[in-house]
């Protein structure tokens, strides 16, 4: 397969932008939860019972976004009744990630936005507080997401998860900032930002709180847990969604016109090392072959000594990683572009479960952040 971004001939009926993505390393094969369909007749009952006046159009992307398929493939053997609580708030988050991060008025507001995440932060701290501390649409979800949550953490389990999501509206102001200076960040600076911005700290808190035990803080805060940890959410949650939304970008800005700021890993290789298109693909996925096998090599050092709370948030990780390659080439968030336009973008890609001979950590050709903290001390471990 050529790497390629390719806009499909006039009234050919297919996508009107397809992405042709390089071989990407995966040595696991992906793992669904067995009750999906569920889960997702679960979180459409719990939205709908909040009387969230939500379009037709925004329906249709909420299903596209298939937080049930996300998870699942996340936590294949977690029980249904408490991964429906990560369902819940993926579903929920992700409608504010469309409705208050990249559109709507928050979007372009940092006051406003500010303003709406000091409210979710203050509701999370304190869920039996002011129930009217947001003042808007979804003051009422997340206070239930908060008491139930509340419910089943440890005081430090819910600590972190208040804390992975602090860390989320920070990447998304540090975007905001970008966008209206109208200038991409540098790999680095963006390999740094780029777990936070997709929410990757708060995604994962919720694996422990449903596993229902709490890993202990000297592994948990270990410089080779946290780097695992890097890895998985940046190279899953967000390098290789960067990949699958590459065609999505491209169809937005032939409608609302190109951006100087990049906030995408392709457009900002090929700013930083003046690359053609074909090539910033080649070179993004190659970081992204590198990163899974290091995680690989680091998870393997690990596990012998872990405690079995780590060893699930371990597996939960490696789950992670083929789970979302697999849920994101599916996934209407990036194939419906907008919610009114099925199958506009088409994403296709081969997976390699050996190398073949490659030695994707000593590659030269492939740029790399150069102190990007947790993530380049674990390409060099």
């Amino acid at each position: 397969m050529t790497a390629g971004v390719r806009p499909a001939a006039s009234g050919s009926g297919g996508p009107a932008i397809r992405v042709d993505l390089p071989p990407r390393y995966c040595p696991w094969p992906a793992v669904r939860h067995p009750d999906e369909t569920s889960l997702a007749l679960g979180t459409q009952a719990w939205i709908d019972g909040f009387a969230i006046p939500l379009t037709a159009q925004q329906r249709t992307r909420m299903r596209g976004n298939d937080c049930p398929g996300f998870y699942g493939r996340i936590m294949p053997a977690a029980p249904t009744d408490r991964l429906q609580l990560a369902v819940d708030w993926c579903t929920l988050m992700s409608l504010f990630d469309d409705a208050q991060c990249d559109e709507g008025p928050a979007s372009t507001d940092p006051h406003q936005f500010s303003n709406l995440a000091a409210g979710i932060l203050r509701t999370l701290e304190t869920p039996h507080g002011d129930p009217c501390t947001l003042r808007g649409l979804f003051d009422a979800p997340v206070h239930d997401l908060a008491r139930r949550t509340r419910k089943w953490a440890t005081p430090v389990q819910g600590r972190r998860s208040v804390e992975g999501h602090r860390a989320w509206f920070f990447g998304v102001l540090w975007e905001f900032a970008h966008r209206k200076a109208g200038r991409t960040p540098t790999l680095n600076d963006y390999a740094h930002m780029r777990r936070h911005t997709a929410a990757g700290a708060a995604t994962l808190a919720f694996t422990e709180i449903i596993d229902g035990e709490e890993i202990p803080p000297e592994e948990m805060e270990s410089p080779a847990v946290r780097a695992l940890a890097e890895i998985a959410t940046i190279t899953t949650a967000a390098f290789d969604d960067d990949l699958f939304s590459y065609g999505k970008e491209m169809w937005q800005a032939a409608r609302t016109g190109p951006s100087l700021c990049r906030l995408h890993l392709p457009d900002i290789l090929r700013v930083e090392h003046d690359l053609a298109p074909e090539e910033a693909l080649e070179r993004a996925t190659e970081l992204c072959n590198r990163l899974t096998l290091r995680f690989l090599q680091l998870r393997d050092q690990v596990l012998p000594g872990a405690s079995r709370p780590l060893r699930r948030y371990i597996e939960h990780l490696t789950h992670l990683i083929p789970g979302d390659l697999e849920w994101g080439l599916k996934a209407g968030r990036y194939t419906n572009p907008d919610g009114c336009h099925p199958g506009a973008v088409a994403t296709r890609a081969a997976f390699l479960a050996g190398r073949r001979g490659r030695a994707w950590p000593l590659a030269g050709n492939c740029p790399q952040p150069r102190s990007a903290g947790l993530m380049a001390l674990a390409m060099t471990w």
